[in-house]
């Protein structure tokens, strides 16, 4: 499955100092919109009011019961789910109708870069308005990475990290332990030990590529560059994992190589759910796939394990993860106090349907025991629930890479060119680095 609109999810870092929403803009820090209705207050008409909530997660997979749900609690205030893709495509579509005013209230960002250029575009509002929801009391540490400017214009709603999926049946014929920490060179032999005539030892997209590199640089900086401002791709640490990735695919014959991945297009997850891939690099966005036993049965436990770090002694990694699924307010909306209370409601409870597709709440406040129990109910048995509950709920270093999605997209082309032996490492390493810089010096004009 060649999936390249994950590639700029960048799952990340969070060590910024929480700071209280309560204090980004100021409690009433802006004017209510003309027509605006606050949820409660008495109408001076009978129709309910309208709000339309924009997202990427198909209707069925969870959106459209929680919109249900709150439409049963609240009749004076109707939600409709508009499903957009998130791919270039899907956001552009967004974006139109948010220039356009086309009705949306409510939106919900996937990446940064897209989430920041709507901030600066006039197309999300300022929550500091709003005094009455601490988020980084609510959400962690991680939530203050989605401040621009020092404010919150979006409220990031779940947790979300890469992981490495393993059939454990294959790893006990083995002897391999479910790893809980391991470097690239481990992960390599486990691919090595695991793969057979008909099995890959690895399945993964062209995004999981850059996963150990951007977790190794983003302790050091969000953007990814040295203390000086220039690029930090050039380093022995992407070196090394270009390398690893090639030996998985020409020399072990672990991992499928990627021009044959390109061409052939699988579906991973299925190749993992078939037996096809001992393991594959992923999100909990797979659960669709290992919880839908009906259409893809199969006999073997799932278990999980972190993302490999470049070096197993490595102490500054982050794992590719973090808050996310942040949901805005359009400026434009005329009930944006309607929105507002949705959206709290959504964060602390209302999602709870989300979380049979992998959705991991962020607040606090959500009864994460009915998450973990939905997530998991009827399939209990399939999966090795100490290992997931270790990965996906556990006190791992999460992050958020702000890597612009322009540079993204121009090293997307480099890593093909080296995983199609028409670069060595070293001058992979050396290329990432000058688009990066290309890209840096550009912006600072």
């Amino acid at each position: 499955m060649r999936n390249r609109k994950w590639m700029m999810a960048g799952f990340a870092l969070f060590m910024t100092v929480p700071l209280a929403l309560a204090g980004c803009g100021g409690s009433g820090g802006g004017k209510q919109a003309e027509g605006a209705t606050s949820p409660g207050a008495t109408k001076t008409s009978s129709e309910p009011i309208k709000l339309t909530l924009w997202g990427a997660v198909p209707s069925e997979n969870g959106p459209q019961e929680v919109v249900d749900n709150w439409n049963k609690q609240n009749p004076d205030v109707q939600v409709e789910y508009v499903r957009f893709v998130n791919d270039d495509a899907g956001n552009l579509k967004l974006d139109t109708a948010l220039i356009s005013n086309q009705p949306v209230d409510m939106y919900v960002n996937y990446d940064f870069s897209l989430y920041e250029k709507r901030i600066k575009a006039g197309n999300a509002l300022d929550l500091g308005k709003f005094s009455d929801y601490n988020v980084d009391d609510k959400m962690g540490e991680g939530a203050a990475l989605w401040k621009v400017d020092d404010k919150y214009y979006g409220l990031p709603t779940q947790k979300g990290l890469s992981f490495v999926w393993l059939n454990k049946d294959m790893l006990d014929a083995k002897g391999l332990p479910v790893p809980t920490d391991w470097g690239l060179e481990e992960f390599r032999d486990y691919a090595a030990k695991l793969k057979s005539n008909k099995v890959w030892g690895l399945a993964q997209s062209d995004y999981y590529f850059t996963v150990p590199i951007n977790g190794s640089l983003q302790k050091q900086s969000l953007q990814l560059t040295k203390d000086d401002g220039t690029s930090a791709f050039d380093n022995p640490l992407t070196v090394k994992t270009l390398q690893v990735y090639s030996d998985m695919m020409f020399t072990d014959k672990s991992l499928m190589p990627h021009t044959e991945q390109i061409t052939s297009k699988p579906a991973l997850d299925q190749m993992f759910v078939k037996g096809e891939a001992a393991m594959l690099f992923s999100t909990n966005q797979i659960f669709r796939t290992t919880n839908n036993i009906a259409e893809f049965p199969r006999s073997f436990k799932v278990a999980a394990a972190p993302a490999p770090k470049v070096n197993k002694d490595q102490t500054d990694y982050i794992n590719a993860g973090g808050l996310g699924d942040v949901i805005s307010i359009n400026p434009s909306s005329k009930h944006q106090e309607a929105a507002w209370k949705f959206i709290q409601w959504y964060a602390d409870e209302g999602m709870l349907p989300m979380a049979a597709g992998g959705r991991v709440p962020s607040s606090k406040d959500f009864p994460v025991d009915e998450a973990v129990a939905l997530m998991f109910k009827g399939v209990e048995d399939t999966y090795d629930l100490d290992s997931i509950k270790r990965v996906m709920f556990g006190d791992l270093p999460l992050g958020l890479s702000r890597l612009d999605r322009k540079t993204g997209s121009e090293q997307q082309a480099i890593y093909d060119n080296v995983f199609s032996r028409k670069l060595t490492a070293e001058n992979g390493a050396k290329e990432l680095a000058r688009v990066h810089n290309k890209n840096l010096q550009a912006s600072s004009k």
